[in-house]
C-alpha cells in the first residue's frame, strides 16, 4: 500500500519512519513538525499556546529552570525566606484561588 498525501509534513513523519523504529526519534520529530501547541492539544481545545517558551526548542533551558525551582522549594518548601519573598507574591497572586502557602 502506498501513501498518497502530499503535505510536507507528513511526508517528513512518513521518513522518519522508515528510517527508524526507536520511539524516542520518532515522537522527538512529530514533536517538532506539531510543536508545542500540539502537544498539548490546544487546537482542540482553544487553550492558548505556550508562549513562554517552545517546547522542542527550548527543552535545555526549560529543564535548568526546573532545576532551579526544584532546589528553591527544597531549600525553603512554604517560600518563607526573605530571599523568595517576591516569588512567594507572585505565586500567590497567580494562584490565589486555588493553592495556600
Amino acid at each position: 500500500m502506498k501513501y498518497q498525501g502530499n503535505s510536507q509534513n507528513i511526508k517528513q513523519r512518513m521518513k522518519v519512519m522508515t528510517e527508524t523504529n526507536n520511539g524516542f526519534i520518532i515522537s522527538e520529530k512529530d514533536l517538532e513538525l506539531r510543536g508545542s501547541g500540539e502537544f498539548f492539544g490546544t487546537r482542540q481545545h482553544g487553550l492558548p499556546e505556550l508562549k513562554i517558551a517552545n517546547l522542542f526548542e527550548d527543552i535545555e533551558m526549560l529543564k535548568s529552570v526546573q532545576s532551579v525551582a526544584i532546589k528553591i522549594m527544597e531549600d525553603d518548601p512554604n517560600l518563607e525566606k526573605e530571599k523568595n519573598m517576591q516569588l512567594r507574591k507572585q505565586v500567590e497572586n497567580k494562584f490565589k484561588d486555588r493553592i495556600e502557602i
